[in-house]
């Protein structure tokens, strides 16, 4: 078989490869999801009031898709995680409050649309904090040929029913327990607090921990916020890359948040604990073990050779 049949069968080869790719339907195109906005919503309604708010929804995709809508309940972790539920398995649960006008909807390409939904309050309910997650279920309409992506999305309602009196909707946060270490080692150390939250309402949680060496040296690191639901407990922490090379550190954690009359409550907690460099202690163990000793001994047989002479 000469050199020019080869290449003819090899053009032949790759151009057939080429036709058959072609008519074999792409698996790699997905489309695009949906944005929502906003994220949460707060505010304040009396019992047996209503108020209106409005969410938007766009289509990101290149395709229309339906977009469905539906209520859950929704705890959060004291690491920040959501949880969702059934409407009414939260006992602060509001889902059942919420009225949608538009449970389905077809969004076009890149198209955006408003949705009012209306949170009816009822006459008798306990006052403090109740919440809800309104869902929004993006849908394809065709995903022949391609991936299909189900996006679903919440807007977190935060609703706070006020009572007869001031005292019936309380704020109040503690430090539950700092974050720290006994004895840290080398490199950066984690540092933080816990936070429970045993008033009826929501709160927003900022923190900060100031760092005191007895051999010198101060720093402050903010550890951010937070949003706690009633009798749940939040975590604040963060990296700490400032600390001493060794020594005893005093570290003080002082938290913020705005209690029910808009006031700013600040409460702090101190602890201590020691920076120890592991790895230079070990050093100094080595010798004290191994080196002295040995030098020791060797000073000694040195000295016996010195006499004999």
């Amino acid at each position: 078989m000469n050199e020019e049949v080869i290449v003819r069968r090899g053009i032949t080869a790759f151009l057939l490869l080429v036709f058959v790719l072609s008519i074999i339907p792409s698996t790699a195109e997905a489309q695009g999801g949906i944005k929502v906005w906003p994220t949460s919503v707060e505010f304040t309604v009396g019992r047996g009031e209503s108020v209106t708010k409005t969410v938007n929804i766009q289509n990101l995709g290149s395709e229309p898709v339906v977009v469905q809508a539906y209520v859950m309940d929704f705890s959060k972790e004291r690491d920040g995680n959501f949880n969702f539920y059934e409407p009414g398995h939260e006992s602060y649960s509001a889902s059942r409050w919420l009225g949608i006008d538009s449970l389905n909807l077809e969004l076009a390409a890149n198209q955006s649309r408003e949705v009012e939904v209306t949170v009816s309050v009822p006459a008798q309910v306990e006052p403090g904090g109740h919440y809800a997650a309104l869902f929004f279920e993006a849908i394809p309409l065709s995903n022949e040929g391609t991936v299909s992506i189900s996006t679903r999305i919440p807007t977190l309602f935060y609703v706070t029913v006020p009572g007869v009196t001031e005292a019936e909707v309380f704020s109040n946060a503690e430090i539950a327990s700092l974050l720290l270490p006994g004895i840290s080692g080398g490199g950066s150390l984690e540092a933080g607090a816990v936070i429970h939250n045993s008033g009826n309402v929501h709160l927003t949680v900022a923190a900060k921990a100031y760092f005191d060496g007895y051999w010198g040296g101060k720093s402050e690191l903010d550890l951010g916020q937070t949003t706690i639901l009633p009798d749940s407990d939040g975590v604040l922490k963060e990296e700490w890359q400032e600390k001493p090379f060794f020594g005893k550190v005093g570290a003080k954690v002082v938290i913020g948040y705005l209690d029910q009359n808009g006031g700013l409550v600040n409460k702090s907690q101190t602890a201590e604990f020691w920076v120890v460099p592991w790895s230079l202690v070990g050093i100094i163990l080595f010798v004290m073990i191994v080196v002295v000793p040995a030098i020791v001994i060797l000073s000694r047989r040195f000295r016996l050779r010195l006499e004999r002479r």
